[in-house]
């Protein structure tokens, strides 16, 4: 949906805007915060995750718009290594020796994934650049989550990071706002922005949920970053990649992802 409607010229400002504005809307749905407390010390650390929410967003969008979809959903899975060293540190979480060799396997999986040639690799850094800089914002949010929303409470942490996330998204909206009112106006434009806000904003829902519910944001990490081998399956069965050894390559390299993050907390 945000590689649709960039296709039609929203600009990424404008779809990142409303992604987090309504991800807001469906947080507020969901959770119904406490704010009879007066402001505390530990409600700064759910505004920093909210500005560390944001960006994580803006280089994630960015690099779906730039270039492979498998790529991006593949190389995200770096993000488990993050969240399982920050949690490993506290412990909040065990990493034993598989982050290690989870870690080299991953890099072995990005390989394969972003095709196992230099002209592939080159094509594809550009992507693979701004996915680990989401892995890096994303993977300390995540791992802030579960380690300090209990304090605060789930529902009030989730909301202060999501009203942070929302004001800086508005911020950024209103000086373009002849381009949200083109884009309102225009069919082609309007659903796959409206969608891709709608669908990001239901899976942060979901695995924040699991973060602060469980506090075991690595292990939510493995099973999320399942996402890579979906990407390549769904590429693959729709297109003519299944006639070609890159698919396979893909594939593979994905699988492999999956395997290095079930590494991680061994």
């Amino acid at each position: 949906m945000v590689q649709r409607a960039t296709r039609h010229g929203v600009r990424m400002s404008v779809v990142l805007g409303f992604a987090n504005l309504l991800t807001l809307a469906v947080f507020s749905v969901y959770l119904r915060p406490d704010f009879s407390i007066p402001f505390r010390p530990n409600d700064a650390l759910a505004v920093l995750n909210g500005f560390l929410f944001f960006w994580g967003q803006w280089f994630s969008v960015q690099s779906v718009r730039k270039g492979d979809l498998v790529v991006h959903s593949s190389a995200l899975g770096f993000k488990v290594l993050i969240v399982a060293t920050l949690s490993a540190s506290v412990g909040l979480e065990k990493a034993g020796a598989g982050l290690f060799g989870g870690a080299m396997l991953a890099a072995l999986a990005v390989y394969l994934v972003t095709g196992a040639t230099a002209e592939r690799w080159k094509a594809n850094r550009a992507t693979l650049g701004l996915t680990l800089l989401a892995c890096m914002f994303f993977g300390t949010n995540d791992f802030l989550t579960g380690w300090k929303n209990h304090e605060s409470g789930a529902a009030r942490w989730l909301i202060l990071m999501m009203i942070t996330a929302g004001t800086l998204s508005l911020c950024m909206l209103l000086p373009r706002w002849r381009d949200v009112k083109s884009m309102l106006c225009a069919r082609a434009t309007s659903w796959p922005t409206l969608g891709a806000g709608l669908t990001l904003g239901v899976q942060a829902l979901l695995v924040n949920i699991a973060f602060s519910r469980y506090a075991e944001p690595a292990l939510s990490n493995i099973a999320y970053s399942t996402r890579g081998v979906m990407a390549v399956f769904f590429v693959w069965a729709v297109t003519s990649r299944a006639k070609s050894a890159l698919g396979w390559r893909q594939l593979l390299g994905a699988a492999l992802m999956v395997a290095a993050l079930a590494m991680v907390l061994v």
